[in-house]
């Protein structure tokens, strides 16, 4: 049983429920607020129409971090907060109304090739790198993996497996967030310079943006297109994170052998396959097999949307709300030119490989 599922049956789900309310209804009047002020914020000042276009997936996390890091979320509200996860989760997975597999393999072909290429390519060089500049196999793993796949995801998933320590995970935590937070005003500006497609710019996001939820929130925030193209790179992405993970564990486990010359704990391989596959990926390819077999009408499909988009408005204000700016100077001045480089590196070659390829 775990934790959260121990404290829930302590307390009873009613007094859970109870709890989550004041949060739950901040997590909502935010939303709201991002919902509404993106248009007027397009339609009423030219520099956000021509030049920064925020709209509201975008505005959702900037607000709640700018609530978070000004006057506070008292304790009161953190129940409600806690539910980011799977909101943006369930998004992902009513997603697949708007695709038929005619359609995924249409955009998913590529976007795995694309997606093993950079993931596998990003954390084999990110392990080189560490062990240049002689950084702890812990802290090289954590960023290696949390660099290449899936930001927060990842390094929880690998630390346990490399005895990473807190410190570790917060480190690269706060590079792949802080990379992630430049990346939602940047992206969007380099896509409309660029005068990308959908397709270009929802590539562009789910190869060069590492975290997943930002990935969402910066392709949506160029065209809802844009965003879905991103959600099916995203997709791939994670699909992988076990594979990335066990090449990481194992290249760590031989780095920390090489160094000190004592064997390590040796790895249940297919154990990690299996523990760390996102079951969310089923439901949401479950949901595409319904709509290819035709039984959503456009009605459905909409109302979908709909639920959709305020699913991952909700989890992106939700995921603002809980972070704390000053969490990000866990990396220092060393982890934020390390982590930019290495992101900023990649993201170039991401935006070169998608003018090139998907023309």
């Amino acid at each position: 049983m775990t934790e959260q599922a121990s404290t829930v049956s302590k307390k009873g789900i009613g007094t859970e429920i109870i709890e989550s309310i004041p949060g739950a209804l901040l997590v909502i009047a935010v939303a709201i607020l991002a919902y509404y002020v993106g248009p007027y914020l397009k339609h009423n000042f030219i520099f956000f129409k021509e030049y920064l276009t925020l709209k509201s997936f975008i505005l959702a996390i900037l607000f709640g971090i700018l609530i978070k890091n000004t006057v506070g979320v008292p304790k009161i509200f953190e129940p409600g907060l806690r539910f980011s996860t799977i909101l943006t989760k369930t998004g992902i997975v009513v997603m697949g109304a708007k695709y038929s597999f005619a359609k995924l393999l249409e955009v998913g072909t590529p976007a795995l090739v694309f997606t093993v290429v950079f993931l596998f390519g990003s954390a084999l060089v990110m392990m080189w790198i560490g062990k240049k500049m002689k950084m702890s196999t812990a802290l090289t793993a954590c960023l290696a993996s949390g660099l290449s796949v899936c930001g927060v995801s990842a390094t929880v998933a690998i630390a346990p497996a490399v005895g990473a320590k807190n410190r570790d995970m917060a480190y690269s935590i706060a590079v792949v967030l802080m990379f992630g937070l430049a990346a939602l005003l940047i992206f969007p500006f380099i896509g409309q310079a660029f005068n990308m497609t959908d397709d270009q710019f929802g590539a562009f996001c789910g190869i060069g943006i590492v975290n997943s939820a930002q990935v969402l929130a910066a392709g949506f925030g160029y065209s809802d297109g844009a965003g879905v193209v991103a959600g099916v790179y995203n997709i791939g992405r994670v699909i992988f994170l076990p594979f990335v993970v066990l090449m990481v564990a194992i290249m760590a486990t031989s780095m920390e052998v090489e160094r000190t010359g004592k064997k390590g704990k040796e790895i249940n391989k297919m154990k990690m396959l299996i523990d760390k596959f996102p079951l969310f990926v089923v439901g949401f390819l479950i949901v595409v097999m319904l709509n290819t077999m035709g039984l959503f009408e456009k009605p459905e499909v909409k109302m979908m949307k709909t639920f959709m988009s305020w699913a991952f408005l909700l989890g992106f204000a939700s995921i603002g709300l809980t972070t704390r700016l000053a969490d990000l100077k866990a990396a220092g001045m060393s982890g934020f030119v390390l982590g930019f480089v290495v992101a900023s590196i990649k993201a170039g070659l991401a935006l070169l490989v998608v003018m090139t390829l998907l023309s």
